[in-house]
């Protein structure tokens, strides 16, 4: 299976007029996975019922959430890393540093050595559009 691209134009940022286009590409995005399918097909490869694999899974997010609320790295093995990070504006002073200067807080993922080397090997082919009319 090979990941699916199309050129797209984008304009140059802070030039009046947009500038020269360039063409870009840009990962054709098929509809999204959601969990309960991730269940099925985790069942079929088992011996576990959809059900068990899809409270499995439900129990793992609500872990993955304590985890973060605690600040902690969460590591998955060959998966990567999740961690919670925080954006704040920045003050002059240390004791100006507050909960109130924390803009927001996010989760960020780092896939490990394991998934990234699988990722180089990803194969890519051009998606041909249909003309337009």
């Amino acid at each position: 299976m090979s990941v699916m691209y199309k050129s797209v134009p984008k304009t140059q940022p802070g030039v009046v007029g947009g500038g020269q286009i360039k063409y870009y590409a840009s990962i054709v995005r098929e509809r999204p996975v959601d969990i309960r399918k991730i269940a099925t097909e985790i069942s079929d490869m088992s011996t576990l019922t959809t059900i068990d694999v899809f409270a499995v899974l439900e129990s793992f997010l609500l872990r993955m959430h304590a985890y973060m609320e605690q600040g902690r790295i969460v590591r998955l093995g060959d998966l990567g890393s999740f961690s919670p990070e925080l954006t704040s504006s920045g003050e002059n002073a240390p004791e100006e540093v507050d909960r109130n200067t924390i803009r927001k807080l996010r989760v960020n993922f780092r896939p490990s050595m394991e998934l990234n080397d699988r990722l180089s090997h990803v194969k890519f082919e051009k998606h041909h559009d249909e003309p337009t009319v």
